[in-house]
């Protein structure tokens, strides 16, 4: 079953890869601009990330932004932008929900011509195909019965399993150059599917395993929630020259939190995994300054 499941997935990547994922108007259907009025009016949609995975205990989200404006680049305020989910047949659908839990939202432009909406993606359990696509698209009605519409696709992915899970660490910079000043370096959590799909709001916990050194809320150990990139930040604050007697290490682990712990299959010679839980660690190189530096 388990390799059924893979199968459909790949042939869902494959699709992925090749789909186009900017904004198009004028797709599956759905009312486009036309007159003279709408051509000198320009509504640009966007959306980021555009592929994001059905959640376990969470829901990934994708931040929406349209923009208004004539021809010529000036803004058009105050103006109302409706918000609805469509498939690829210009269909409804209820498959996750926007701002407020609706399905359809409506907002009215700022100053600059802007207004932005949140997309919240479905839990893996409300999705019952390997991935999906759906259509965040917008439109505006105009003058007599003109409507001007734009429409971008966002990538659902689903049945990821736990081997597909990838954690890296970073530390920015990773030597410290430990003076009369304490050093800083900003560690960073990556939390991602093997496909590169980030996992969102998901916390990842760091602690310094060993060495001097503390996070900047003055503990050794503390945790940062991943971003819409899957990131998840803490900065380090290295020891001063004075408390550490020569050139050494600060080892710092991060292990993020899912909703599985892996143990080694006995009856699966392949299956070489010996850690319960997915981490990583790292080492950050602290130099001494002299007593001039």
């Amino acid at each position: 079953m388990k390799l059924d499941k893979r199968t459909i997935m790949a042939l869902s990547l494959t699709v992925l890869m090749v789909a186009v994922f900017g904004c198009k108007r004028d797709q599956v259907g759905l009312p486009g601009p036309t007159g003279p009025s709408t051509l000198a009016t320009i509504l640009k949609l966007s959306v980021s990330p555009n592929v994001i995975a059905a959640g376990l205990n969470a829901r990934q989200t994708v931040g929406i932004t349209a923009n208004l404006s004539k021809f010529d680049g000036a803004p058009v305020p105050g103006t109302t932008i409706h918000f609805d989910l469509r498939d690829a047949f210009g269909g409804k659908v209820y498959l996750g929900f926007l701002d407020g839990s609706q399905t359809v939202v409506s907002k009215t432009t700022d100053g600059s011509g802007s207004v932005s909406v949140t997309y919240h993606g479905p839990f893996v359990s409300e999705l019952n195909l390997a991935a999906a696509q759906i259509y965040i698209y917008a439109y505006v009605g105009w003058e007599g019965k003109e409507t001007i519409s734009e429409l971008c696709p966002i990538w659902i992915i689903g049945d990821v399993f736990e081997t597909e899970l990838a954690f890296e660490m970073q530390a920015i910079p990773n030597v410290l150059w430990c003076t009369s000043e304490r050093p800083t370096s900003t560690i960073r959590g990556i939390f991602t599917y093997q496909n590169g799909v980030p996992i969102v709001g998901r916390r990842v916990y760091f602690k310094i395993l060993s060495g001097k050194g503390l996070f900047e809320d003055g503990f050794n150990k503390t945790f940062a929630v991943t971003d819409a990139n899957g990131v998840a930040e803490v900065k380090y604050v290295g020891p001063t020259r004075d408390e550490i007697p020569f050139d050494t290490f600060a080892t710092i682990q991060g292990q993020p939190e899912t909703d599985w712990v892996h143990v080694k299959d006995p009856y699966d010679p392949l299956d070489e995994e010996s850690k319960f839980y997915l981490h990583k660690e790292m080492d950050i190189r602290l130099i001494k300054a002299s007593g001039d530096n």
